[in-house]
């Protein structure tokens, strides 16, 4: 049948029909294959970022602790004055949650995303307008912890979690199922 043959030219002047190797459409799916997944050392590296997320869960619990004086003092900001029962909720339940989704790689690239956006925000609208800019004690970013952790959040926004994440085991059918079609394409009329 024509679904394994592709047309060449035969004669000068007529196209026939002939096979595709499969070794050739088997390598097709095994690079696209290669791409779609990581070395181990980058797996390993994602692992690392994914558990350094977690130094973020004890500001999380402790605002929730004394989450009374945490929403008093996000009310006396002249911004967080506008919901401070909505900015409170939000930055200790993203403070508790997104690490723990990111260390077992649940939504990772949504929760990295969602930690970058809070961290940013933090720093930009709490940090330095109480703080300033510099902080006068070391010479560093006044917000320089929350920045750090949205830079981390970028960094697993742009890669995903990795082989070692939930994602991953996850989404393993549908890679391969992706492979496979990009496979198809590299010899369409198979």
């Amino acid at each position: 049948g024509a679904s394994d043959r592709r047309y060449a030219d035969a004669d000068a002047d007529v196209a026939t029909p002939t096979a595709v190797p499969d070794e050739r459409r088997d390598l097709a799916y095994r690079l696209q294959m290669a791409r779609l997944q990581n070395r181990a050392t980058t797996d390993i590296g994602l692992l690392v970022l994914r558990i350094g997320a977690l130094m973020l869960l004890p500001h999380g619990i402790h605002k929730a602790m004394g989450y009374a004086g945490f929403r008093n003092a996000v009310a006396s900001n002249g911004f967080g004055a506008l919901a401070p029962e909505i900015f409170s909720f939000l930055v200790v339940a993203g403070q508790i949650a997104l690490p723990i989704l990111l260390l077992i790689g649940l939504f990772t690239r949504l929760s990295g995303l969602l930690m970058a956006v809070m961290m940013g925000f933090i720093a930009v609208v709490f940090v330095v307008p109480t703080s300033g800019l510099i902080d006068a004690r070391t010479g560093g970013l006044s917000a320089e912890s929350a920045l750090l952790y949205a830079v981390l959040g970028l960094a697993l926004f742009f890669t995903g979690g990795g082989r070692s994440s939930l994602d991953h085991a996850i989404g393993s059918g549908r890679r391969e199922r992706r492979a496979v079609k990009h496979s198809e394409r590299v010899d369409p009329v198979a």
